[in-house]
């Protein structure tokens, strides 16, 4: 069954600026013009199980119930860096299961912290790194937990932090299995932010000395997607992500809002921080629910329209909810669950697509496309976009990689012209022109469209042209 609709088509003659390459470039003396088809895929309604975005569990844990493409995993100094130079990357990869999720198309989130507040006394940097810091810092024991926060001043320590970044950026820097870090090293639980009370005060690095933190990060991973807890200036910057550890409770996530769309003065930095309400733009906005324990009631029926408009407000791509993945959830609530997924993250719908419906044998196929990303955010990374012609036996008989950037593919509608190249020697005969996102690792289609018609390869069909054989040169 086809699932496109013929809606129109169009006279070449009516269409400006279409490139002769079209018919090659031999004379067109007694070849018949072609006309322009130009057709409307149907949509589709289905929750897409896309990368780099949706539901985020525990990468410790697993299989889970809810499909997903990224897991989370909290990764301390200790662990990875036990002894000095020496870098447990093996271990940590095993624990994590680095090798399950990636068979399964599963990608890492990572957060590399110094400070993880528990119910036991404990310490997240290297014993090492505690004596040759001389043990400067603040053991604590309050509401927010018991732990060792170090002092994040000392030179010793900014110097040991750049070097395990360089360690962490030489091993998963170019490894498509992670997806994208968020910044740990600062704060309790990597959150950026320290506790004080009456009876005690954990100190917090000014600007000039947490920035380099986040520089050793930028050193380390250029081609990965960082985000920050709080919108620092050098979000702003260098294009940095942000989340929000407390998506779902009412004041904690006004704050979070109001702090990125107005920007506030910060008494931990001791910095005004300016607004920058379009961060989303070049990095994700991810986070995770605030209670753990209260996330289904998030789901009901009187509290999913607030969800819905956070996770707009937000431009949110993704979310740590490992309870809402590992349970059976009833009809309404997984139904509202449903409504969240289709609302975060991009959602690309081929609206239109009009392309000739001939070509000649080394001609080229312009395609025009309009798409419309009904989600809340772009996608981030660079991976192409692939225009190509299948046979009637089913097989893939031509395909271009064009230039388009479907990070500029924001929420709302865009249109872009792309060319796809026929082989000289191609059979002439009909032929079905596809559309995909390939995933630049696997150098196979790797993004669902939330249209019809997926082959099992994951090609989206887009209507049906003729290859026509060179008409022969005529001499004078």
């Amino acid at each position: 069954m086809r699932t496109w609709k013929v809606w129109q088509v169009l006279s070449v003659a009516v269409l400006v600026g279409i490139s002769t390459d079209v018919f090659a470039s031999t004379p067109l003396r007694g070849l018949a013009r072609p006309d322009f088809v130009q057709v409307q895929p149907q949509g589709s309604e289905a929750v897409l199980n896309n990368p780099f975005m949706g539901l985020v569990p525990a990468a410790s844990g697993g299989p889970y119930v809810q499909p997903h493409r990224l897991v989370y995993m909290v990764l301390s100094w200790r662990d990875l860096e036990p002894e000095k130079g020496r870098f447990a990357f093996e271990e940590i990869e095993r624990k994590y299961k680095f090798a399950e999720w990636n068979q399964r198309g599963v990608k890492v989130i990572l957060r590399f912290v110094l400070d993880y507040g528990t119910e036991t006394k404990h310490m997240d940097i290297p014993d090492w790194l505690y004596q040759e810091i001389q043990g400067d810092g603040i053991w604590y024991d309050e509401d927010v937990g018991k732990g060792f926060s170090p002092n994040y001043d000392n030179p010793k320590l900014i110097n040991a932090h750049r070097t395990v970044m360089q360690k962490l950026g030489e091993r998963y820097d170019h490894d498509p299995r992670l997806a994208y870090l968020a910044l740990g090293s600062l704060g309790h639980w990597g959150e950026w932010h320290t506790y004080s009370d009456e009876k005690i005060n954990i100190p917090f690095p000014k600007l000039a000395v947490s920035d380099q933190y986040v520089q050793h990060y930028l050193d380390a991973f250029p081609d990965k997607k960082l985000l920050m807890r709080r919108p620092h200036p050098i979000v702003q910057d260098k294009q940095l992500g942000l989340y929000n550890d407390m998506f779902g409770s009412p004041r904690s996530t006004s704050d979070f809002n109001d702090w990125f769309e107005n920007g506030y003065t910060s008494s931990l930095a001791g910095a005004d921080i300016p607004a920058m309400p379009d961060f989303w733009r070049a990095g994700p906005s991810g986070g995770e629910f605030g209670n753990a324990g209260s996330v289904r009631g998030l789901l009901q029926p009187q509290n999913i329209g607030e969800i819905l408009a956070e996770a707009q407000r937000s431009h949110v791509s993704w979310m740590g909810a490992t309870v809402l993945s590992e349970v059976k959830l009833d009809q309404t609530e997984q139904s509202n669950l449903n409504s969240f997924l289709k609302k975060i993250g991009y959602r690309f719908v081929i609206r239109s697509a009009s392309f000739p419906d001939k070509v000649r044998q080394g001609g080229h196929v312009p395609v025009t496309l309009v798409v419309d990303n009904q989600g809340v955010a772009p996608f981030y990374y660079p991976w192409p976009l692939e225009l190509s012609l299948v046979d009637e036996a089913g097989a893939v008989v031509a395909s271009t990689v064009t230039s388009e950037d479907i990070r500029r593919w924001q929420p709302g509608q865009i249109q872009t012209i792309q060319y796809l190249s026929v082989p000289p020697g191609l059979a002439q005969g009909s032929y079905t022109l596809h559309v995909a996102i390939l995933d630049p690792d696997t150098k196979q289609p790797g993004v669902e469209f939330a249209i019809q018609g997926k082959r099992q390869d994951g090609r989206y069909p887009l209507g049906e042209l003729t290859v026509t054989g060179k008409p022969p040169l005529r001499l004078p």
